[in-house]
């Protein structure tokens, strides 16, 4: 079974450059490491493809939301040090619950078996609001600064992990 974190934090805060970087280093030191990245923008795995990749909810909206006509390769990329990646993404501004997008990929990870084959994987959790790593997580890490808006955040996240 796969050791299981969740980087939370603010917007705009270094959750994916610190996720994206944490990623890189365990892949380094040999770990075979997913890291998903739980934004609408879908930017978290950027630092480490490149690119902006397809997102899970783009593929599903493509097959009409049949989950068992996506593929692994549909949704999953590897980019630097051999980590691999996957988007969730989420539904556009005010059409829907980003929540439930995630929820979504954790169903689809336990359906390609992917909680078997990585030693880390690694959730980028855009708000307190996406609960479903949280369920998953051994380790849930918090990103934050000295000002209210960090601080109030934090303070929801250890809220919401107790």
């Amino acid at each position: 079974m796969s050791l299981i974190l969740a980087v939370y934090g603010k917007g705009d805060i270094g959750k994916s450059t610190t996720s994206a970087n944490l990623s890189a280093a365990m892949a380094m030191k040999g770990a075979k490491v997913l890291q998903i990245g739980c934004d609408p923008k879908h930017d978290s795995t950027f630092p480490l493809t490149g690119l902006l990749q397809p997102t899970v909810i783009d593929v599903l909206e493509q097959v009409d939301f049949h989950m068992e006509d996506v593929t692994r390769e549909d949704v999953i990329m590897t980019g630097y040090a051999g980590v691999d990646t996957l988007e969730s993404g989420g539904p556009p501004a005010g059409s829907g619950c980003g929540g439930y997008v995630v929820g979504e990929t954790v169903k689809l990870l336990k359906e390609f078996g992917l909680y078997h084959e990585y030693d880390v994987i690694l959730f980028d959790v855009v708000c307190g609001g996406f609960s479903a790593p949280l369920n998953y997580a051994d380790f849930g890490i918090i990103i934050a600064c000295n000002d209210f808006d960090s601080i109030f955040a934090a303070n929801r996240l250890c809220l919401a992990i107790s």
